[in-house]
């Protein structure tokens, strides 16, 4: 790593995780390749597959996207910082404002998944009518709003001195984990609303159980990626730490756990679809029926059958 002659500017904590040991790089590599391998799976199976070319599910896709470009972000951040460190410093602020940008998408993204199943529940005739195209240009909303907060933070955090830094991050940060949890519940509880008035659903509760268990995860990754940080601002702006070395295992919890939210939320929406599980469960039968078939000829090939003895009378 290159020695730097311009400092990072002052109280930037970073998303990507230092590979410090073989174990952090274990994590890193492996949870950075879930994301990349589990999201671009899950795109490609909705693009191509007409049978997921429904709003839903489409709406799903725009939120792989989000995620892929958190992760992109992650990367080449993480690549800039081990590869030379004085462009990394240098461009640490910028790097900032985009983990913004792409965090807002992505909590958007989600929000908007969301309501459209809540939506689906409310006003089914009406959700079914919505086009592709219709939310595409929702999700193209959505990039612009975000951009313009990553924008708004990157002006208020560097560029206007006479602000308070401590001001900022934690609005921008509260920001990024109250609005979106509160919507996640509302449209949550609205939606159980809506199915307990509904009539002629079968196995309702275990329906309603199998929803809440889904956002009691997402939520539970969702509000530890977005509080552990300003956590960690908090103490290294108010020099309880000195150095943001002194709150490592706090950070490290973060860094993971901000990973994890970009790489699994994702896999979980699409592992929660009846349609994906019956499509996962045909290629797990697939894999074990093959698995068995080949290690039926394998036992035949090591123990081939003994040629029949006549029998002389």
């Amino acid at each position: 790593m290159n020695t730097s002659d311009i400092d990072r500017p002052e109280h930037i904590i970073p998303v990507y995780l230092e590979l410090e040991s073989v174990d952090f790089a274990v994590v890193v590599v492996f949870l950075t390749s879930l994301g990349i391998i589990g999201n671009t799976i899950a795109i490609t199976k909705i693009v191509s597959d007409p049978a997921f070319h429904k709003p839903t599910y489409m709406v799903l896709a725009t939120l792989v996207l989000a995620d892929l470009a958190c992760l992109v972000c992650y990367i080449v951040q993480a690549v800039v910082e081990n590869v030379n460190q004085r462009i990394g410093n240098e461009y640490g602020d910028l790097f900032m404002a985009m983990t913004y940008a792409t965090t807002h998408a992505s909590a958007a993204h989600v929000i908007l998944f969301l309501g459209l199943r809540y939506f689906y529940i409310r006003n089914p005739i009406k959700a079914r009518l919505i086009q592709t195209r219709t939310i595409i240009r929702w999700s193209i909303a959505l990039w612009i709003f975000s951009v313009i907060f990553g924008g708004l933070y990157f002006i208020f955090r560097f560029r206007i001195p006479e602000i308070d830094i401590q001001i900022v991050v934690l609005s921008f940060r509260g920001y990024l984990l109250v609005v979106p949890v509160c919507f996640m519940v509302f449209f949550h509880v609205q939606k159980v609303h809506e199915l307990h008035h509904s009539i002629n659903i079968p196995d309702l509760k275990r329906h309603i159980r199998r929803m809440s268990r889904m956002l009691t995860v997402i939520l539970f990754i969702y509000i530890l990626s977005a509080l552990l940080f300003p956590i960690c601002f908090i103490l290294n702006y108010n020099k309880v730490c000195q150095d943001e070395r002194q709150c490592k295992h706090i950070l490290i919890v973060a860094r993971i756990m901000w990973l994890v939210n970009a790489s699994v939320n994702p896999i979980i929406y699409f592992i929660y679809s009846k349609r994906a599980r019956v499509l996962f469960q045909s290629l797990l039968k697939t894999f074990a029926k093959r698995h068995k078939d080949s290690r039926r000829d394998l036992i035949c090939m090591q123990n081939p059958p003994s040629p029949m003895m006549t029998t002389r009378l």
